[in-house]
């Protein structure tokens, strides 16, 4: 027996005064009307309803059950009811966790536009770089760039950036500008913590370059300005030295490698019932990535 509709089905009887209403109402026979009510009442080992050929009433036990199991009811219609307005309008709490530096530079100029037009919404932005776990520490949505590790989460590619060799024209000026991937060999490399190898393709061949280096961090920003500072040359992605190309600051050096992109993906804990909340903020990334495609 489902308690639940039975409850229900024997609630609306009482209402209508009517097996054969009550049963239109739920969209039932009539002979699972009578079978759900006989059955509850086995169940409470109690009549409920008094039953005469010209009408339908409770008996006090029957009577006591239905006062007591309406507020229940109506309590259950307004959960359902609240979750389904959640569900289906843009409001609510809207967490999402992008990358430190790609995020200052490029989503955080834009959201602006995004909060204007969904006023309900209220964004928890979270900005880093560590590989957090979508589903245990409850993100909505995940903006993470490179390769993803985690398979059992649903990830959608939505733009690539290039990778690029630069460094400041003084630093070239003074140590001469590298022509081949190995001459970087006599250059002073800037790297990410970690970072063991540049990888790229020259004239056909997939090169694994190891760099020398006596300068690691573990922030793209902070090496960029290192590089700003004329110390060495950084593999950077191109978003990250978007305004140091325009300035001059920085340049990039062996346009004639191969690099690999990188894949900038949104990581979410399921692909089906997203949120509509979820599909605009998706939707936002998606088309701000296209909008910004000359700079990645």
């Amino acid at each position: 027996m489902d308690k639940l509709h039975a409850i229900n089905l024997f609630c609306r009887v009482i209402e209508t005064q009517s097996f054969t209403q009550a049963a239109q109402q739920e969209q039932i026979s009539l002979a699972m009307a009578s079978k759900l009510v006989a059955q509850l009442e086995a169940h409470l080992n109690v009549r409920l309803l008094q039953r005469t050929t010209r009408k339908i009433t409770p008996t006090e036990a029957g009577l006591l059950f239905y006062q007591r199991c309406l507020p229940i009811l109506n309590e259950l219609k307004e959960a359902e009811a609240c979750v389904t307005d959640i569900t289906s309008t843009l409001q609510g709490k809207l967490t999402i966790s992008v990358p430190m530096d790609f995020g200052s530079r490029f989503i955080a100029p834009h959201l602006g536009k995004f909060i204007e037009t969904y006023p309900h919404l209220q964004l928890n932005l979270e900005f880093n770089d560590r590989r957090v776990d979508v589903v245990a520490e409850g993100y909505d949505l995940v903006l993470r760039i490179g390769k993803l590790e985690d398979s059992s989460i649903v990830a959608k590619r939505i733009a690539q950036a290039e990778h690029l060799i630069v460094a400041s024209p003084q630093y070239l000026a003074k140590y001469g500008e590298p022509q081949a991937a190995s001459e970087l060999q006599q250059h002073q490399c800037l790297l990410y913590e970690g970072q063991q190898t540049w990888q790229f393709n020259e004239n056909g061949h997939h090169i694994k370059f190891k760099p020398q280096s006596r300068l690691y961090s573990n922030n793209g920003y902070a090496l960029v300005q290192i590089a700003k500072a004329h110390l060495g040359i950084i593999q950077i992605p191109k978003f990250l030295v978007k305004d140091e190309l325009a300035s001059g600051e920085l340049i990039p050096i062996l346009n004639h490698l191969e690099q690999e992109k990188l894949d900038i993906s949104l990581l979410y804990p399921h692909r089906r019932y997203l949120s509509p909340k979820v599909k605009v903020a998706m939707e936002f990334f998606s088309t701000l990535m296209k909008e910004q495609k000359a700079y990645l």
